[in-house]
């Protein structure tokens, strides 16, 4: 066999062998678009490879013509991938791209063009021919000039790709970035083969895009894959290896931390001890001081491979717009907190000593002034329970943790019962029944919650006797206590309202904020609360409570 022959057939086929050994690796890539579109570059550079072998070796000429159509396609395809393989290695989805489904038609035509070149001649013609050696030599047409300056072009959008994220990468990419160049060596040949002699018209890609692959999946590879994790992300980000050791970093990594820099396989507690103070609790940290101080929060990912992890990726996400203004929201809201608690107190202090006072004068009034006395101590009395409730209320949304115990239900609901009757001796109450005996998942602020629906069932009352009947019933994982009036009613479509569901707490349009409290503290206790109809008229509120014996 000739010399020149055989080093054609030599090239193309060590490029297969080598894009078909790669397979394996490329398929154990986590990244489903880069794993997607590194298989199918390696898959048509085999098969464009032993197209070209088919062209050299087939022993007549319809079948050197079909091997060099079936390599010339899979060539183009390899394109395709390089490009998919490209965008997604560097976070821009495939599926994403624009004019998709134009690209795939053009495609398509091309291929079509391809295979009916016998029709048209517009790719290439063949003729015998004894130089350099004696082969069915392929005469390019034009239509063969204008894909492959298309296909280059395609190509360099895709290094440029690689080259942008190697740039954003720290400097352990350096060697990826000489694969890539070195991919692109051999079309040096494909460029100048029809000016020299000993080279055949073909493209001699293959070879370059199979030392890409050896290099990128069997030499380099954990640069490989450190390359495209930091590299993807704009916040700064720190690939680590098993031990912890700086492994790669991105350029915005370094320029936040720049001790980074020429920092790889050093341990990451020497070079930003930061990171080891939140690798295992990933949390929010200062860095810097006065007006620079900024705030920043770590997400680490475990890299596995094969169910063995190989690695972490550490995310520093710029929070401190975010952390500026909680720390401000914190600090109004204890200042508010404490003023509220020294308002309601000097409030409640204050109409104390009012009712007091009010209390002393009555056996100096006249029967006359007795219900204007009488409207100053109720008012007292409403002032004094309006600084409980917001107390309460305010309890209540702190943001604490609600842990619901064993609570006495009839202890409860009696205490305020006689409570609210004594405060409204005009109202009648009635307990149909006893009071059921049993212990409910809440907490001492259960009372609240029975007082503010008592006092709401008189309060909103417009009968000239205000009527309230309290009943409870169990079933096997609850209690309900119904708290029945005589009052207007509640329309339906107001019944949800009145608590606050779905407004803005205190600018519900319901009956205030005990209503709203009332909401709040059985949603925590882990029960509910709605409205019924009352018969003849009037509303029923219902609480319903989780048994503790059930819990």
């Amino acid at each position: 066999m000739d010399l020149i022959l055989l080093a054609h057939v030599g090239v193309f086929v060590v490029s297969a062998v080598a894009c078909l050994l790669c397979l394996p690796r490329a398929w154990r890539i986590k990244h489903p678009g880069t794993r997607e579109g590194l298989v199918a570059l390696l898959l048509s550079v085999t098969l464009w490879s032993l197209g070209y072998v088919g062209y050299l070796l087939a022993p007549t000429d319809a079948l050197r013509v079909a091997s060099y159509t079936g390599g010339y396609v899979f060539a183009f395809v390899a394109v395709a991938a390089w490009i998919y393989f490209c965008a997604a290695y560097t976070g821009r989805p495939p599926s994403q791209a624009p004019y998709r489904r134009v690209v795939v038609g053009v495609f398509l035509l091309f291929v079509l063009l391809k295979l009916t070149n016998p029709l048209h001649n517009l790719y290439f013609t063949t003729a015998w021919t004894t130089e350099p050696f004696p082969h069915l030599a392929i005469h390019l047409e034009v239509l063969y000039w204008l894909l492959l300056g298309l296909s280059y072009a395609v190509t360099a959008v895709g290094f440029f790709m690689l080259i942008e994220q190697f740039y954003h990468t720290g400097s352990d990419s350096r060697p990826l970035a000489v694969l890539a160049g070195v991919t692109g060596v051999p079309a040096l040949a494909t460029v100048v083969a029809t000016e020299v002699g000993w080279l055949l018209p073909l493209m001699y890609e293959p070879p370059g895009v199979a030392v890409f692959a050896v290099g990128t999946l069997f030499v380099y590879v954990r640069q490989f894959e450190a390359v495209q994790f930091t590299g993807e992300s704009d916040d700064p980000t720190v690939f680590l290896d098993r031990e912890d050791c700086v492994r790669d970093y991105n350029r915005a990594a370094a320029d936040l931390f720049p001790a980074l820099r020429d920092s790889i396989g050093e341990p990451v507690e020497e070079v930003t001890p930061v990171f080891a103070d939140h690798l295992d609790e990933p949390g929010v940290f200062a860095h810097g001081d006065g007006d620079d101080r900024q705030y920043y929060e770590l997400s680490v990912s475990p890299f596995t491979a094969g169910g063995v992890t190989t690695g972490r990726l550490v995310t520093v996400s710029d929070v401190t717009e975010r952390e500026t203004y909680r720390r401000r929201l914190e600090e109004k809201t204890e200042q508010l907190e404490a003023l509220n608690r020294v308002v309601r107190h000097d409030i409640r202090n204050d109409m104390t000593v009012v009712r007091g006072w009010a209390e002393t004068l009555s056996p100096h009034v006249d029967e006359a002034g007795q219900d204007a006395l009488e409207r100053v101590l109720r008012k007292s009395e409403h002032v004094i329970e309006l600084t409980e409730t917001a107390r309460e209320f305010a309890e209540s949304l702190s943001g604490e943790a609600i842990e619901p115990r064993p609570t006495e239900l009839r202890r409860h609901l009696e205490t305020e019962l006689e409570a609210v009757q004594g405060t409204f001796p005009d109202a009648e109450f009635r307990v149909d029944g006893e009071v059921l005996a049993v212990s409910v998942l809440a907490n001492e602020m259960l009372a609240s919650t029975f007082r503010n629906l008592l006092e709401n069932a008189v309060r909103h009352n417009d009968s000239e006797t205000p009527e309230i009947t309290v009943d409870t019933a169990e079933t096997d994982d609850t209690v309900r206590v119904r708290i029945a009036d005589n009052g207007p009613g509640i329309p339906d479509e107001q019944k949800e309202r009145v608590f606050g569901r779905g407004e803005k707490g205190l600018d519900s349009p319901g009956s205030g904020i005990g209503l709203y409290l009332v909401h709040t503290l059985t949603d925590q206790f882990g029960g509910d609360v709605w409205i019924e109809d009352n018969d003849p008229r009037g509303a029923v509120f219902v609480v319903e409570l989780v048994k503790a014996d059930t819990a």
